[in-house]
């Protein structure tokens, strides 16, 4: 057998409505890719679908998303590596473009270019992601929000994935800005919630996850991501400021911001245990 061209990591838990659309766009029938699905505490089908769309299926009845991504690493055999998950899509042709970045060098983290499937989603989830799609985190070399890929040496930065609720928000944190990059001419696909209440829900995970690192001083955060958040809300409001087309949608995203922070925070000093908050809206067929 050849020497696969890299490997992709999908930790899934419960994605038998998503799982088959997310290994089409691979291609993992290719035969150059190496696609590693982690069925983690899974109670569907999952694993059946994965194996019938042509990849390679390890189970596990350990909850976790960093036990499952860990496993996947274990699984996998080459770099440069994809961290994938199961309810995005990215065709296997940018995914290759995207491995051959990072083979080639020096980038050491990179993604395509995000695109946000709002075809299904209400007016206030839309208002939302038009202001977010427009902000410095997705249009300036993004790495995460489901999708990041490693080279070899990027993935030495660290050892295992810590069991803490964002791995997009530790990874990115990592690398300095000259170290990750977004490729030109790729894309993958994100699915967002049909409602603000999912949302919501999805967001003050994030929010949470971001507040978690940062108060646990997760290694490297400190370092890649104070400089940016020193520089204040001035370049970001700019940016917003020079689009009117924007300026409709500011309130929902103001708002939205503003009650998931304040959700966040809470659940983080109430030391309760965390919710996962996963979006089943965007998990259901179209009608």
């Amino acid at each position: 057998m050849s020497t696969p061209r890299g490997s992709v990591v999908v930790p899934a838990h419960d994605e038998g409505a998503v799982i088959e659309r997310c290994l089409r766009a691979l291609r993992a029938g290719d035969g150059d890719l190496e696609v590693v699905v982690v069925a983690n505490a899974c109670t569907d089908d999952t694993a059946e679908r994965a194996r019938a769309a042509g990849a390679r299926v390890v189970e596990t009845a350990v909850p976790g998303k960093a036990h499952a991504l860990d496993l996947g690493d274990e699984a996998c055999t080459a770099f440069p590596r994809a961290y994938l998950d199961a309810d995005v899509s990215v065709d296997g042709q940018d995914l290759r473009r995207v491995l051959d970045v990072l083979r080639e060098g020096p980038a050491l983290a990179a993604a395509p270019r995000l695109r946000v499937d709002l075809s299904r989603s209400s007016w206030p989830v839309r208002a939302y992601y038009r202001v977010w799609t427009a902000l410095p985190y997705v249009t300036d070399d993004l790495v995460g929000s489901g999708f990041y890929a490693l080279s070899r040496a990027g993935r030495a930065r660290f050892g295992t994935f810590p069991d803490a609720t964002g791995d997009d928000t530790f990874v990115r944190a990592l690398f300095a800005p000259g170290e990750r990059v977004s490729v030109p001419g790729t894309t993958f696909t994100v699915h967002p919630p049909r409602t603000l209440a999912a949302l919501l829900a999805v967001k003050t995970r994030a929010r949470f996850g971001v507040a978690e690192h940062a108060a646990a001083r997760v290694a490297g955060h400190a370092q890649h991501e104070s400089a940016r958040a020193a520089q204040g809300p001035g370049p970001v409001l700019r940016r917003l400021a020079a689009r009117p087309a924007l300026w409709p949608a500011l309130p929902v995203y103001a708002a939205v911001g503003l009650l998931t922070r304040l959700r966040a925070r809470r659940r983080l000093s109430s030391g309760a245990p965390v919710a996962w908050d996963r979006d089943t809206t965007s998990r259901t067929p179209a009608a």
